[in-house]
Protein backbone atom coordinates (compact mmCIF):
# COMPACT_ATOMS: atom_id res chain seq x y z
CA UNK A 1 0.00 0.00 0.00
CA UNK A 2 1.35 3.72 -0.95
CA UNK A 3 -0.02 6.95 -1.16
CA UNK A 4 0.90 10.99 -1.50
CA UNK A 5 4.01 11.75 -3.69
CA UNK A 6 5.59 7.61 -2.93
CA UNK A 7 2.64 6.61 -4.67
CA UNK A 8 3.35 9.30 -7.99
CA UNK A 9 6.82 7.65 -8.47
CA UNK A 10 5.50 4.29 -8.33
CA UNK A 11 3.07 4.49 -11.19
CA UNK A 12 5.18 6.91 -13.01
CA UNK A 13 8.55 4.39 -13.11
CA UNK A 14 6.55 1.23 -12.64
CA UNK A 15 7.88 -0.74 -9.10
CA UNK A 16 8.08 -4.56 -8.36
CA UNK A 17 4.30 -5.80 -9.84
CA UNK A 18 3.04 -2.71 -10.49
CA UNK A 19 3.16 -1.65 -13.79
CA UNK A 20 4.39 2.21 -15.18
CA UNK A 21 1.22 4.12 -15.56
CA UNK A 22 0.08 5.94 -18.90
CA UNK A 23 -1.27 9.10 -16.81
CA UNK A 24 -2.09 10.40 -13.37
CA UNK A 25 -4.68 12.05 -11.98
CA UNK A 26 -6.64 12.82 -8.94
CA UNK A 27 -5.78 15.35 -5.68
CA UNK A 28 -3.07 16.06 -3.14
CA UNK A 29 -1.18 18.00 -1.17
CA UNK A 30 2.11 20.22 -1.82
CA UNK A 31 4.00 16.96 -2.29
CA UNK A 32 1.92 14.98 -4.44
CA UNK A 33 1.98 18.72 -6.54
CA UNK A 34 5.44 18.35 -6.82
CA UNK A 35 6.01 14.58 -7.57
CA UNK A 36 3.59 15.37 -10.39
CA UNK A 37 5.72 18.10 -11.75
CA UNK A 38 9.13 15.52 -11.62
CA UNK A 39 7.42 13.02 -13.26
CA UNK A 40 5.19 14.68 -15.99
CA UNK A 41 7.35 13.99 -18.80
CA UNK A 42 7.39 10.10 -17.76
CA UNK A 43 3.50 10.16 -17.99
CA UNK A 44 0.91 12.38 -18.62
CA UNK A 45 -0.51 14.24 -15.36
CA UNK A 46 -4.04 16.28 -15.01
CA UNK A 47 -2.48 19.26 -13.28
CA UNK A 48 -0.53 20.66 -11.07
CA UNK A 49 -3.08 21.96 -8.51
CA UNK A 50 -2.65 24.16 -5.58
CA UNK A 51 -4.06 23.88 -2.12
CA UNK A 52 -8.20 23.04 -2.05
CA UNK A 53 -10.89 25.54 -1.25
CA UNK A 54 -14.51 24.93 -0.53
CA UNK A 55 -16.84 27.30 0.07
CA UNK A 56 -20.27 26.94 0.75
CA UNK A 57 -23.47 29.08 0.63
CA UNK A 58 -26.08 27.93 3.77
CA UNK A 59 -29.26 28.97 4.91
CA UNK A 60 -31.47 27.73 7.46
CA UNK A 61 -32.91 24.69 5.65
CA UNK A 62 -29.31 23.32 5.06
CA UNK A 63 -28.24 20.34 6.94
CA UNK A 64 -24.92 20.55 9.02
CA UNK A 65 -23.53 17.31 8.62
CA UNK A 66 -24.01 17.98 4.60
CA UNK A 67 -21.81 20.71 4.97
CA UNK A 68 -19.09 19.56 7.92
CA UNK A 69 -18.68 16.72 5.89
CA UNK A 70 -17.56 18.82 2.60
CA UNK A 71 -15.36 21.18 4.06
CA UNK A 72 -13.68 18.63 5.94
CA UNK A 73 -13.72 16.90 2.26
CA UNK A 74 -11.86 19.31 1.41
CA UNK A 75 -9.47 19.81 4.53
CA UNK A 76 -8.14 16.62 5.02
CA UNK A 77 -6.38 17.22 1.31
CA UNK A 78 -3.43 19.73 2.79
CA UNK A 79 -2.73 21.43 5.88
CA UNK A 80 -3.56 24.22 3.50
CA UNK A 81 -6.83 23.85 2.48
CA UNK A 82 -9.38 26.48 3.17
CA UNK A 83 -13.07 25.15 4.18
CA UNK A 84 -15.33 28.36 4.27
CA UNK A 85 -18.79 29.20 5.36
CA UNK A 86 -20.78 31.87 4.56
CA UNK A 87 -24.45 31.66 6.37
CA UNK A 88 -27.83 33.83 6.47
CA UNK A 89 -28.20 31.49 9.78
CA UNK A 90 -26.29 31.53 13.06
CA UNK A 91 -27.74 28.62 14.64
CA UNK A 92 -26.38 26.85 11.53
CA UNK A 93 -23.20 27.90 11.87
CA UNK A 94 -23.17 26.74 15.61
CA UNK A 95 -24.48 23.33 14.16
CA UNK A 96 -22.00 23.00 11.49
CA UNK A 97 -19.25 23.63 14.07
CA UNK A 98 -20.54 20.85 16.26
CA UNK A 99 -20.35 18.71 12.97
CA UNK A 100 -17.07 19.62 12.08
CA UNK A 101 -15.77 18.39 15.83
CA UNK A 102 -17.76 15.15 15.63
CA UNK A 103 -16.63 14.15 12.00
CA UNK A 104 -13.24 15.08 12.89
CA UNK A 105 -13.02 12.80 15.57
CA UNK A 106 -13.79 9.70 13.13
CA UNK A 107 -11.23 10.62 10.46
CA UNK A 108 -8.51 8.18 9.98
CA UNK A 109 -4.72 9.38 10.22
CA UNK A 110 -2.75 11.09 8.65
CA UNK A 111 -6.07 12.65 7.39
CA UNK A 112 -7.68 14.11 10.99
CA UNK A 113 -4.65 16.33 12.07
CA UNK A 114 -4.57 17.23 8.02
CA UNK A 115 -8.08 18.38 8.51
CA UNK A 116 -7.46 19.66 11.92
CA UNK A 117 -4.56 22.13 10.45
CA UNK A 118 -6.40 23.22 7.28
CA UNK A 119 -9.44 24.37 9.79
CA UNK A 120 -7.61 26.67 11.44
CA UNK A 121 -7.56 28.30 8.59
CA UNK A 122 -10.73 28.13 7.50
CA UNK A 123 -13.15 30.64 8.49
CA UNK A 124 -17.60 31.23 9.13
CA UNK A 125 -19.12 34.77 7.51
CA UNK A 126 -22.09 35.30 9.43
CA UNK A 127 -24.49 37.88 6.35
CA UNK A 128 -27.71 39.72 6.79
CA UNK A 129 -28.86 38.50 3.47
CA UNK A 130 -28.03 36.16 0.36
CA UNK A 131 -27.03 39.37 -1.74
CA UNK A 132 -23.85 40.03 0.62
CA UNK A 133 -23.61 35.93 0.79
CA UNK A 134 -23.23 36.33 -2.92
CA UNK A 135 -21.26 39.59 -3.24
CA UNK A 136 -18.32 38.29 0.00
CA UNK A 137 -18.09 34.85 -2.16
CA UNK A 138 -17.43 36.71 -5.74
CA UNK A 139 -14.75 38.52 -3.63
CA UNK A 140 -13.01 35.11 -2.45
CA UNK A 141 -13.14 33.83 -5.65
CA UNK A 142 -13.28 29.74 -4.19
CA UNK A 143 -12.27 26.65 -6.13
CA UNK A 144 -15.45 24.69 -5.29
CA UNK A 145 -18.52 26.66 -4.42
CA UNK A 146 -21.47 24.94 -2.84
CA UNK A 147 -24.73 26.33 -2.65
CA UNK A 148 -27.40 24.74 -0.10
CA UNK A 149 -30.05 26.83 0.06
CA UNK A 150 -33.75 27.22 -0.56
CA UNK A 151 -33.02 28.76 -3.87
CA UNK A 152 -30.00 27.10 -4.71
CA UNK A 153 -30.65 27.84 -8.50
CA UNK A 154 -31.24 31.18 -8.19
CA UNK A 155 -28.14 31.94 -6.26
CA UNK A 156 -25.72 29.91 -8.15
CA UNK A 157 -26.84 31.82 -11.18
CA UNK A 158 -25.90 35.47 -9.39
CA UNK A 159 -22.33 33.53 -7.88
CA UNK A 160 -19.61 34.90 -10.78
CA UNK A 161 -16.47 34.17 -9.39
CA UNK A 162 -15.40 30.27 -8.85
CA UNK A 163 -13.90 26.95 -10.27
CA UNK A 164 -16.40 24.57 -9.74
CA UNK A 165 -20.44 25.24 -9.03
CA UNK A 166 -21.95 22.34 -7.01
CA UNK A 167 -26.11 23.31 -6.45
CA UNK A 168 -27.49 21.73 -3.95
CA UNK A 169 -27.97 19.83 -0.95
CA UNK A 170 -27.78 16.64 -3.64
CA UNK A 171 -24.96 18.05 -5.28
CA UNK A 172 -22.56 18.17 -2.02
CA UNK A 173 -19.10 16.70 -3.00
CA UNK A 174 -18.62 14.35 -0.28
CA UNK A 175 -22.25 12.75 -1.75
Amino acid sequence: KCGGAHAIATLAQGVGLVPQCDIIVGPGNQWVTAAKSIVQGKCAIDMLAGPSEVLVIADDSADAATIAADMLAQAEHDVEARPILICTHAPLIKAVDAEVKKQLDLLPQPNCDTARAACKKGFVVLVDSMEEAIKVCDSIAPEHLEIMTKDAMEVGMKCNHYGGLFIGRDAAEGM
